[in-house]
């Protein structure tokens, strides 16, 4: 990242399976982080989004003044990216990816972790103010995708009718990706979390496990696992984007149990724990 931004992106450039990837606070963040991965040539633009959530984050923003129109359509760089994600967008982080297709910086979003279950909410449509159409699909977990009936798995699913295996461009035959242009791979440290009661529950080992380490049975993949989908996506990323969202995973040391899971049972212990800052103060306004 450039040295202008430094106080938004302290921590250095780590290295998942040779794939980049980057770990910030803030989830609005990953907008700066497509454009500066597009400046480098690790993507073009717009971008496929796969990201790992138990928020949305796709409510429309108050955009009155036309401002994320003025800069697709006259781009002024990074540094006025950065103008806009700190003033104009919300501090709840609920509203970055609608603004990054209203920015050109992403085609379409597919997100694991917000689905509700009914097959009529796992598609999203939205149509930009140039016209350009963009789908958004609401998943399960990975466990119960790539499992009997789950989206991934199942051709008859409201969801792969919809085209998510051809957005994904998934092979029919494997839990893989035919290929394609690099996408991004985002994960928010939340998805590892539980909601119940007034708790913040971050997922323990037997967690980490069942969910990503389970053999999932289907008429089309034979004993894949989540952690096989994981490492596909980050082979076919051009940057892996990482936000710690420590308000939302319930304080410090909660993220950091999160992260140090997360990179043992997904990632094979590849990224340096330790010389990331999971909550820093950041130089712009937050919830």
């Amino acid at each position: 990242m450039p040295e202008s931004a430094a106080a938004l992106y302290p921590n250095e450039l780590q290295s998942l399976f040779d794939t980049p990837a980057i770990v910030f606070r803030d989830h609005r963040w990953t907008l700066p982080v497509i454009y500066r991965a597009a400046e480098l040539g690790l993507i073009s633009l717009p971008v496929r989004l796969v990201t790992f959530d138990r928020h949305r984050d796709s409510l429309v923003p108050e955009d009155d003044n036309k401002i994320l129109d003025t800069f697709r359509r006259r781009p002024k760089g990074f540094d006025e990216l950065i103008h806009i994600v700190k003033f104009h967008l919300s501090p709840r982080d609920d509203d970055w990816i609608i603004a990054g297709m209203e920015l050109g910086l992403i085609s379409d979003v597919i997100q694991f972790g917000s689905g509700s279950g009914a097959s009529e909410d796992c598609c999203r449509d939205h149509k930009d103010c140039r016209g350009d159409s963009h789908r958004i699909f609401h998943l399960g977990r990975p466990v119960s995708e790539i499992s009997y009936k789950g989206a991934l798995a199942d051709v008859s699913h409201a969801a792969a009718a919809a085209g998510l295996w051809e957005t994904l461009e998934l092979s029919q035959e494997r839990c893989e990706f035919a290929g394609g242009d690099p996408l991004v791979f985002d994960i928010d440290l939340d998805y590892f979390t539980l909601a119940w009661e007034k708790y913040t529950l971050p997922y323990n080992d037997e967690l980490f496990r069942g969910e990503f380490l389970t053999d999932c049975q289907s008429a089309r993949y034979d004993d894949c696992r989540p952690t096989d989908l994981v490492k596909n996506l980050v082979e076919h990323a051009g940057i892996v984007s990482i936000a710690t969202e420590p308000q939302f995973c319930d304080g410090v040391e909660k993220t950091r149990s999160i992260l140090s899971n997360m990179n043992r049972y997904l990632f094979d212990s590849q990224l340096d724990i330790d010389t990331i800052d999971v909550d820093y103060h950041p130089p712009y306004p937050t919830e």
